[in-house]
């Protein structure tokens, strides 16, 4: 029988008296000459007849809606009776085990119609099996492609291992996974163990063994090598089933640990890298949660404020222990970095120790936000800086003291050093004095003003090194007027002396004349004492459009090549053999007024052309020049 052979109406009703298909004749129920309103059988063959009274069906068509699913509507049967359209339908009758399904199809039949019943039972509940058949097949089919797609997304794969047949079963992605052709690896355990780096393989073994005697899961970690030979790391995690005391099978899965390995390095690394850091730098690193208002604190708090980590606490406990007078100013600093939307903070304060003292530390955080810019916490450090507050305070007593010694060599030195020489010269002036002693007071006045001359040299090199430079008082000036004027002094002080004197070009310029004085004074001095006796000290003034030279060149031995390189140092001497009557400090003090001056000075010193020192200063010494460093002129 097939579902798709309906009986048409030019079939006589006699010989369907014996059919299995139902048929039911049906005749209008009209009032006058309207659309049907109802439908009543007047015949049935015995199949329409046996599932009329097996379900109590009643002769009218509008009783069987409560029974028969899938009727049309009273539209669509006057359709068939009005216009001679057959329609046909599917039905459902019944429920549970009883239920049944027809094709069934209306035909017109005088002012009614025949309506025909196929049972299609059988053939719907194949076609409903072999669709749930396909829709099993397709959700094992899914269930297959999430579990690879999930394997290889947390890129592992599963494993099983039976006792029966000795052989091991892997998912499909094993071969990928552990970097191996196809087929790779195979069902036995030696194809598996192919796959293990050949340091490990022995191990590897070892541990499948265990694992087939353990009771419960186990794991253990093992590398593995690819046929391009990188090297990757794996995890295994298994479970042993027994029965009877006897292993029967292994199911587990392998995971791909080596970005979680790699990562694990890092991160020990980095917490060295942090362990050894904090070591090195003695700081006490701590770490404030604001969620729990919990602080952890670095272990060198041991050794900087004698707590151990676990003995402190959170922020109240930090709060108590800063110095009174310094808690407020801390505390509100704090506060306001984090409330503020700041990203640091640094405070300096008193911190009490263990034993009961303070410290003085150095605490700086940085305030770490969440993405609407919420403070979440914050890291920082505490530096011990007790040592840097005392060196601090021993460097301002080291201040206190230059100034009461630059007062001393200012003042005190030079005073009763004045009276000796106002009084030698007394003497001298008073009248004529035997030889004798008009020779000890002309040498006591000579002894008089070069101690006036080391003073004063003493003065210059404390300022210079000790009270940020020498003071100088710039004022339009003009070198060669200078240079001219010392020359003069140096001339009746050297009679026997030839000094000589050369000026060209403009030597305007905003200086301190004293200063410069100083500075050809102590140049020509040097000259004297250290240059040939018998050959000219020559003194030139160039001036250049931005810059005025001054040069002093005076013949003699050459100074030693590996004295060049400390000749401006203090208490440094040319050794030329003759006994110098200074400390030598004249070459140092000049350097010092040359760069205060924003210039600089040189020296050549050559057998042929005798030793030239050569000083360059800028137009205004206002203005330093841009290559002059750190030097700028100290305005008094």
């Amino acid at each position: 029988m097939t579902s798709s052979w309906v009986p048409g109406p030019e079939l006589a009703w006699t010989l369907h008296v014996e059919s299995p298909i139902a048929c039911v004749l049906f005749e209008s129920v009209r009032e006058g000459a309207g659309a049907p309103r109802d439908f009543q059988w007047r015949a049935l063959n015995p199949a329409a007849e046996a599932l009329v009274n097996g379900l109590g069906l009643g002769r009218a068509l509008s009783s069987w809606s409560g029974v028969v699913e899938g009727l049309p509507g009273w539209e669509a049967l006057s359709q068939v009776v009005e216009a001679g359209t057959p329609l046909t339908f599917e039905a459902h009758l019944g429920a549970g085990t009883a239920e049944r399904w027809f094709q069934a199809k209306a035909v017109k039949h005088g002012d009614g119609f025949s309506l025909w019943l196929l049972d299609i039972t059988e053939s719907r509940v194949e076609r409903r099996s072999l669709r749930e058949e396909l829709e099993r097949e397709r959700a094992v089919r899914a269930r297959e492609e999430h579990l690879r797609l999930a394997l290889e997304t947390a890129r592992m794969v599963t494993w099983e291992w039976s006792a029966g047949s000795r052989t091991l079963t892997w998912s499909p992605n094993a071969s990928a996974f552990f970097g191996q052709p196809e087929g790779v690896p195979g069902p036995t355990t030696e194809s598996f163990l192919g796959c293990v780096h050949p340091d490990e393989r022995t191990r590897v073994s070892e541990a499948l063994q265990q694992g087939m005697r353990a009771e419960g899961p186990y794991t253990f970690q093992f590398q593995g090598q690819w046929a391009d030979g990188t090297v990757r790391c794996y995890e295994a995690v298994g479970q042993t089933f027994h029965e009877n005391g006897r292993a029967t099978r292994m199911l587990g899965v392998v995971l791909d640990c080596t970005e979680r390995e790699r990562a694990q390095v890092a991160l020990r690394a980095a917490e060295e890298r942090y362990r050894l850091a904090a070591w090195a730098t003695n700081d006490v690193l701590w770490d404030w949660n604001f969620a729990d208002d919990h602080i952890h604190w670095g272990e060198a708090s041991h050794a900087v404020l004698g707590y151990l980590p676990e003995e402190m606490g959170g922020l109240s406990w930090w709060t108590e222990r800063i110095h009174p007078d310094d808690r407020k100013m801390v505390v509100e600093g704090l506060h306001h970095a984090v409330e503020s939307g700041g990203e640091s903070w640094t405070g300096e304060y008193r911190f009490q120790h263990k034993d009961g003292t303070y410290v003085h530390v150095l605490d700086r955080g940085l305030v770490a936000r969440d993405g609407k810019g919420r403070s979440a916490r914050m890291i920082g450090s505490m530096m011990d800086i007790t040592e840097r507050k005392r060196t601090v305070e021993r460097m301002q007593e080291e201040a206190r003291f230059r100034e009461r010694f630059i007062g001393i060599l200012g003042h005190d030195l030079r005073n009763p050093l004045n009276a000796i020489s106002l009084s030698a010269r007394a003497l001298r002036r008073r009248g004529p004095l035997p030889p004798a002693q008009q020779q000890l007071a002309q040498r006591i006045e000579a002894s008089a003003e070069r101690m006036g001359k080391m003073i004063a040299d003493i003065l210059d090199l404390t300022r210079a090194r000790l009270s940020g430079g020498i003071p100088l008082n710039l004022a339009p000036t003009n070198l060669p007027t200078v240079c001219q004027q010392v020359m003069e002094e140096l001339t009746m002080a050297h009679p026997g002396r030839e000094l000589v004197f050369e000026a060209r070009g403009e030597g305007e310029g905003v200086w301190d004349p004293d200063r410069l004085a100083q500075v050809v004074s102590n140049l020509v001095g040097n000259a004297l004492e250290h240059g040939a006796s018998e050959g000219p000290i020559i003194v030139r003034c160039v001036g250049e459009t931005e810059s005025q030279v001054l040069e002093v060149s005076n013949p003699g031995v050459p100074i030693p090549g590996h004295q060049l390189t400390t000749l401006f140092d203090p208490f440094r001497q040319v050794g030329t053999g003759r006994r110098s009557s200074g400390l030598g400090l004249g070459l140092f003090i000049v350097r010092e007024l040359v760069e205060a001056h924003g210039g600089e000075v040189r020296v050549c010193s050559t057998q042929d052309e005798g030793t030239t020192f050569t000083v360059l200063l800028p137009r205004d010494a206002r203005q330093p020049r841009r290559d002059s460093g750190s030097n700028h002129a100290h305005t008094a």
